[in-house]
């Protein structure tokens, strides 16, 4: 019964003194408003723009200044890594440095949704940006658009006999590139590998089994249960040419969702040893609804239990060897103090 909704919304378009707005916008706050009474984070309505946003990222390809973003506890939009060769890398961005400002306007206090679609846009175009950098200093920048892949997967030889592979996201490519970067590593000489899932936000189920797959001749990857008595089981089949390589996997608390899963369940069988700090714990199942105008609704239907039927959602995953993320480092890099104890393990205690 909607009829004290229309009575208060009767009241307001006749007396309210200032702009109404349009049937479109107040359609889409209440939606928005009545999923946020759901208290799950998770459980979301994506507007048609943001919608396409998060389509367009996933399928791989993206016109922007080309970083890596996210937003920081205190809400703000945070470079965290520009990517090399592109805009936001050659205008001379930094890692940590803060949107503060796109095209003039302050984009303080502003969602990360709304934020990016300020920044992306068509290649070719101009975006100007208002940074705040350590915390004090503030800086323009004038960045040209570009179309880009998103780098999901970086790898390089550490040692003589040693691969590591980075995997950003688990987007719809993501079990190839890791097999092609497996290929490519164990062509060059590697004998074992260290598996990069920190500040890897998840992605797909599906790519997220298949990558757990690649290491494992068989066994649980998960299970899917929900309060309604479903529960399917994930199971890794025999085949693969990755699945008896020694191997570290690194995590940390920016690591979640798929990257639980495949964590977790290198962990339980036994495949892989963890090295880094606890994991973010976000172990619920979102099931995707694209609505008639193209915006998104995204329920929550289910939770992911480890093979050893631990709740990824109210523990994370706990790495074996626990190893506290630097102040300054680059992933991969100079200062990796937990790459650098996953290349010691497989040295000395395989």
């Amino acid at each position: 019964d909607l009829s004290t909704f229309y009575e208060a919304w009767d009241i307001i378009s006749q007396q309210y003194d200032g702009e109404l707005p349009s049937k479109e916008d107040l359609l889409y706050a209440i939606i928005g408003g009545s999923v946020e009474t759901l208290d799950d984070p998770y459980t979301r309505f994506l507007e048609p723009d943001v919608a396409a946003r998060f389509r367009e990222d996933m399928g791989g390809s993206v016109e922007g200044i080309g970083a890596f973003v996210r937003e920081t506890e205190d809400g703000f939009v945070e470079i965290v890594r520009p990517i090399d060769g592109q805009p936001a890398d050659q205008v001379g961005l930094q890692a940590g440095d803060l949107i503060i400002g796109v095209d003039g306007e302050s984009v303080v206090g502003q969602g990360i949704d709304e934020v990016l679609l300020k920044v992306r846009g068509p290649q070719g175009s101009v975006v100007m940006l208002t940074i705040l950098r350590d915390g004090e200093e503030e800086l323009e920048f004038t960045v040209t658009r570009t179309r880009f892949e998103v780098p999901i997967i970086e790898s390089q030889m550490v040692t003589d006999n040693i691969g590591y592979i980075h995997l950003t996201e688990f987007n719809a490519n993501a079990m190839e590139r890791t097999l092609q970067a497996i290929n490519e590593l164990t062509a060059q000489g590697a004998q074992a590998l260290i598996f990069d899932l920190r500040d890897n936000p998840g992605g797909f189920l599906d790519q997220s089994v298949g990558v757990a797959d690649l290491f494992l001749a068989d066994g649980v990857v998960l299970f899917e249960r929900n309060n309604q008595g479903l529960e399917e089981t994930f199971t890794a089949e025999p085949g693969d040419e990755a699945e008896s390589i020694p191997m570290v996997v690194l995590i940390n608390a920016a690591s979640a969702s798929a990257s639980e899963i495949v964590a977790g369940a290198l962990r339980d069988n036994g495949r892989a040893t963890l090295i880094g700090e606890t994991t973010f714990g976000k172990g619920s199942v979102q099931q995707l609804h694209t609505l008639s105008d193209g915006s998104e609704l995204r329920v929550t239907i289910a939770r992911w239990y480890t093979p050893d039927n631990i709740s990824i959602s109210e523990a994370g995953i706990t790495p074996d060897i626990e190893v506290a993320s630097p102040e300054d480092f680059t992933l991969g890099g100079e200062g990796d103090t937990q790459l650098e104890r996953a290349i010691e393990y497989l040295q000395t205690e395989q």
